[in-house]
Protein backbone atom coordinates (compact mmCIF):
# COMPACT_ATOMS: atom_id res chain seq x y z
CA UNK A 1 0.00 0.00 0.00
CA UNK A 2 1.27 3.47 -0.96
CA UNK A 3 0.58 6.17 1.68
CA UNK A 4 -0.19 9.75 0.06
CA UNK A 5 0.83 13.03 2.49
CA UNK A 6 -1.88 15.84 2.14
CA UNK A 7 -2.53 19.13 3.98
CA UNK A 8 -4.51 19.05 6.94
CA UNK A 9 -8.14 19.57 6.81
CA UNK A 10 -10.72 20.68 9.68
CA UNK A 11 -12.43 16.53 8.60
CA UNK A 12 -9.24 15.11 9.01
CA UNK A 13 -9.38 15.98 13.35
CA UNK A 14 -11.49 13.06 14.75
CA UNK A 15 -8.80 10.50 13.06
CA UNK A 16 -5.94 12.76 14.10
CA UNK A 17 -7.25 12.70 17.52
CA UNK A 18 -7.65 8.84 17.22
CA UNK A 19 -4.22 8.55 16.14
CA UNK A 20 -3.31 10.34 18.79
CA UNK A 21 -5.14 8.71 21.44
CA UNK A 22 -3.70 4.96 19.94
CA UNK A 23 -0.55 6.10 21.52
CA UNK A 24 -1.30 7.17 24.93
CA UNK A 25 0.16 6.64 27.68
CA UNK A 26 2.94 5.21 25.77
CA UNK A 27 4.05 8.38 23.27
CA UNK A 28 1.71 10.76 24.63
CA UNK A 29 1.02 11.91 27.88
CA UNK A 30 -3.19 11.69 28.64
CA UNK A 31 -2.64 15.29 29.92
CA UNK A 32 -1.31 16.23 26.50
CA UNK A 33 -4.58 15.29 24.21
CA UNK A 34 -6.30 18.33 25.48
CA UNK A 35 -3.54 20.52 23.94
CA UNK A 36 -3.48 18.43 21.00
CA UNK A 37 -7.12 18.98 20.40
CA UNK A 38 -6.81 22.72 21.22
CA UNK A 39 -4.34 22.97 18.45
CA UNK A 40 -5.94 21.40 15.82
CA UNK A 41 -8.68 23.83 16.24
CA UNK A 42 -6.24 26.70 15.50
CA UNK A 43 -5.48 24.78 12.50
CA UNK A 44 -8.93 24.59 11.59
CA UNK A 45 -9.05 28.34 11.55
CA UNK A 46 -5.76 28.58 9.80
CA UNK A 47 -7.52 26.67 7.15
CA UNK A 48 -10.38 28.71 6.76
CA UNK A 49 -8.27 31.67 7.09
CA UNK A 50 -7.54 33.78 3.43
CA UNK A 51 -3.82 34.19 3.92
CA UNK A 52 -1.52 31.30 3.56
CA UNK A 53 1.77 30.99 5.02
CA UNK A 54 4.58 28.37 3.83
CA UNK A 55 6.34 28.69 7.15
CA UNK A 56 3.74 26.75 9.23
CA UNK A 57 1.63 23.63 7.59
CA UNK A 58 0.43 20.44 8.85
CA UNK A 59 -0.28 17.39 7.14
CA UNK A 60 -1.90 14.06 7.04
CA UNK A 61 -0.76 10.61 6.16
CA UNK A 62 -3.33 8.29 4.83
CA UNK A 63 -3.62 5.13 3.74
CA UNK A 64 -6.63 3.76 0.85
CA UNK A 65 -8.04 7.39 2.20
CA UNK A 66 -7.99 6.86 6.06
CA UNK A 67 -5.59 9.14 8.05
CA UNK A 68 -3.17 6.86 9.68
CA UNK A 69 -1.18 10.21 10.94
CA UNK A 70 -0.16 13.50 11.30
CA UNK A 71 2.26 15.89 11.36
CA UNK A 72 3.47 19.41 10.88
CA UNK A 73 5.95 22.46 10.98
CA UNK A 74 6.51 25.86 12.02
CA UNK A 75 9.39 27.82 10.52
CA UNK A 76 10.72 31.46 12.14
CA UNK A 77 12.76 32.34 9.04
CA UNK A 78 14.26 35.09 11.22
CA UNK A 79 16.10 32.94 13.42
CA UNK A 80 16.85 30.16 10.71
CA UNK A 81 15.10 27.57 12.69
CA UNK A 82 12.11 24.82 12.03
CA UNK A 83 10.49 23.23 14.51
CA UNK A 84 8.34 19.96 13.75
CA UNK A 85 4.69 20.20 15.30
CA UNK A 86 2.63 16.97 16.69
CA UNK A 87 3.83 13.95 14.70
CA UNK A 88 2.66 10.54 15.32
CA UNK A 89 1.29 7.41 13.07
CA UNK A 90 -1.43 5.05 14.94
CA UNK A 91 -0.06 2.94 17.37
CA UNK A 92 -0.69 -0.21 15.41
CA UNK A 93 0.90 1.29 12.20
CA UNK A 94 4.35 1.84 14.13
CA UNK A 95 7.74 0.06 12.52
CA UNK A 96 5.94 -0.20 8.97
CA UNK A 97 8.33 3.16 7.77
CA UNK A 98 4.88 5.41 7.63
CA UNK A 99 6.42 7.75 10.43
CA UNK A 100 9.77 7.96 8.71
CA UNK A 101 8.20 8.89 5.05
CA UNK A 102 6.07 11.67 7.30
CA UNK A 103 8.62 13.04 8.99
CA UNK A 104 11.06 12.74 5.76
CA UNK A 105 8.66 14.74 3.69
CA UNK A 106 8.36 17.07 6.39
CA UNK A 107 12.03 17.40 6.39
CA UNK A 108 12.41 17.98 2.85
CA UNK A 109 9.69 20.90 3.08
CA UNK A 110 11.67 22.81 5.72
CA UNK A 111 14.51 22.43 3.54
CA UNK A 112 13.51 23.48 0.06
CA UNK A 113 11.77 26.72 2.09
CA UNK A 114 14.74 27.53 4.56
CA UNK A 115 17.89 25.45 3.41
CA UNK A 116 20.07 26.78 6.45
CA UNK A 117 17.51 26.03 8.85
CA UNK A 118 18.03 24.64 11.91
CA UNK A 119 15.58 21.81 12.90
CA UNK A 120 14.24 21.09 15.70
CA UNK A 121 11.78 18.53 17.94
CA UNK A 122 10.54 17.19 20.83
CA UNK A 123 9.93 13.62 21.75
CA UNK A 124 9.98 11.22 24.88
CA UNK A 125 12.14 8.32 25.37
CA UNK A 126 10.21 6.13 23.87
CA UNK A 127 10.65 8.41 20.37
CA UNK A 128 14.49 9.87 20.69
CA UNK A 129 16.40 6.82 19.15
CA UNK A 130 14.39 6.62 16.06
CA UNK A 131 14.90 10.29 15.24
CA UNK A 132 18.55 9.46 16.36
CA UNK A 133 18.88 7.33 13.24
CA UNK A 134 17.58 10.13 10.84
CA UNK A 135 20.62 12.12 12.07
CA UNK A 136 19.23 14.33 15.11
CA UNK A 137 21.22 14.87 18.41
CA UNK A 138 19.71 15.21 22.23
CA UNK A 139 20.42 18.96 23.29
CA UNK A 140 18.82 18.61 26.62
CA UNK A 141 16.82 16.00 28.80
CA UNK A 142 13.89 16.91 31.23
CA UNK A 143 12.71 14.18 33.37
CA UNK A 144 9.12 14.02 33.26
CA UNK A 145 8.36 16.35 31.66
CA UNK A 146 5.44 15.80 29.91
CA UNK A 147 4.03 13.51 33.09
CA UNK A 148 5.29 10.80 35.29
CA UNK A 149 7.55 8.43 33.35
CA UNK A 150 7.25 10.40 30.17
CA UNK A 151 10.65 12.31 29.63
CA UNK A 152 11.05 15.11 27.52
CA UNK A 153 14.36 15.03 24.56
CA UNK A 154 14.57 18.00 22.97
CA UNK A 155 16.98 17.39 19.71
CA UNK A 156 18.25 19.17 16.92
CA UNK A 157 19.42 18.42 13.26
CA UNK A 158 21.84 21.41 12.05
CA UNK A 159 21.48 22.84 8.18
Amino acid sequence: MSMIIRPYTPSDKPACIAAFKSNMPGFFAPAELPDFEEWLRKQDARYTSPQKNNNEQYYVATLEEQVIGCGGYYIDTAKQEASMTWGLITHALHKQGYGKQLFLYRVHVIQSICPLCRIRLDTTQHSYLFFGKLGFVVTCIIKDSYGPGLDRYDMELKA
